[in-house]
């Protein structure tokens, strides 16, 4: 995890030696000294990054404006005042994840996280938050607002689900009712978990009226990398690697564990709002393929990383900690590139959680 810090006064850069010392697992990216805000600020906006202002909120709000562009893929933006008393999320608070990590960060250092999204406010289901944590694709996404109104309004929404589908085994929060795809139920908003209703609705357009679909990520990517890649390399090597059908619908990265650092990879997985999960070489070895396949061996990878292949191993063992108990299949085998490889693996999707409440709160 990568987070970008600025402060503006010496109690400021104070907190950022105390934010380094509460939570070592967290790669803190400080602003240089004499180094232009609004630069800095627009240079973690192009890689998506967290964004903490130790400060004014005015400030703040007057660095970022310029930059604000979509609620689904703006940088996560936070503002901590200079006693650290209060710490508020302000921008991309549930798909870039700034409330989650405000409530994290204030837990750990003693502040009070200030949570102003509605369905948190009115403590309701959160439909942006279930399909961010369940790794699924909103398609229509102005009917999220709709689905938001009606949960805080105590009306009731049906979510269809295609036969066969593990929705986990959670209770249901309220006001949410759960149907069969081809069920006919009333409800003031429909929600579409299914792939095959998502491309129809995309392709007649029909994104109009109270129905909001979801498409699962079907994708793990596995990928491996030189110690030091940049994430503009990376980047620039899985877009030129795979197909936008593929890029769109990634549910998270997978490395060996020996990659858990790489600020690279950590880039690249937060530019995408994804989860970046790592594995044991000794887990990765236990990975098998259907039908006998193999993976891809290297004797050099499994000399540095103690497994003969990062990236397929990684992409099926991601594939099955994230899906249903079926054999994930491999559908991209290892590309490599410049000290770069990955591999993607097809998951078959799951309901992971029904909650959509910050911890904490």
């Amino acid at each position: 995890m990568i987070i970008c810090v600025c402060s503006f006064s010496e109690s400021g850069k104070e907190w950022e030696k105390v934010l380094k010392f509460q939570i070592p697992d967290v790669n803190w990216l400080v602003k240089a000294e004499g180094e232009s805000v609004s630069k800095w600020t627009k240079e973690q906006f192009e890689k998506r990054l967290p964004i903490l202002f130790v400060g004014s909120a005015g400030i703040a709000v007057r660095k970022i404006a310029p930059l604000v562009n979509d609620k689904f893929t703006d940088s996560p933006v936070m503002v901590m005042d200079e006693g650290g008393r209060h710490l508020i999320p302000i921008l991309s608070g549930h798909m870039g994840g700034a409330n989650e990590l405000a409530v994290m960060i204030a837990g750990k250092i003693g502040a009070i996280p200030v949570i102003t999204t509605s369905t948190d406010v009115h403590n309701v289901f959160s439909v942006d938050v279930f399909a961010k944590k369940n790794s699924l694709r909103i398609i229509n996404r102005e009917v999220v607002k709709k689905v938001a109104e009606k949960l805080i309004s105590n009306k009731e929404i049906c979510i269809k689900i295609p036969k066969g589908f593990d929705i986990g085994e959670e209770i249901l929060p309220e006001s949410i009712i759960i149907a069969d795809s081809d069920e006919d139920v009333a409800a003031d908003v429909e929600i579409f978990l299914t792939a095959g209703e998502a491309a129809k609705a995309c392709e007649n357009q029909k994104t109009e009226g109270n129905t909001l679909f979801l498409v699962p990520r079907n994708y793990c990517l596995g990928i491996g990398c030189k110690k030091g890649k940049s994430f503009e390399e990376l980047n620039e090597f899985l877009k030129s690697s795979l197909k936008n059908e593929y890029i769109d619908n990634i549910a998270a990265f997978a490395s060996v564990d020996l990659k858990k650092g790489e600020m690279g990879i950590m880039n690249l997985a937060q530019y995408y709002h994804v989860d970046f999960k790592t594995f044991t070489s000794e887990e990765l070895e236990k990975i098998s393929l259907e039908n006998g396949e193999e993976f891809s061996s290297s004797d050099f990878v499994k000399d540095v990383t103690g497994v003969d292949n990062v990236c397929e191993r990684a992409a099926v063992a991601c594939a099955e900690a994230m899906g249903q108990k079926q054999k994930p299949c491999l559908v991209v085998k290892k590309i490599a590139k410049d000290g770069m490889t990955l591999a993607l693996a097809e998951r078959i999707p799951k309901i992971c959680t029904w909650e959509t409440k910050q911890a904490g709160l």
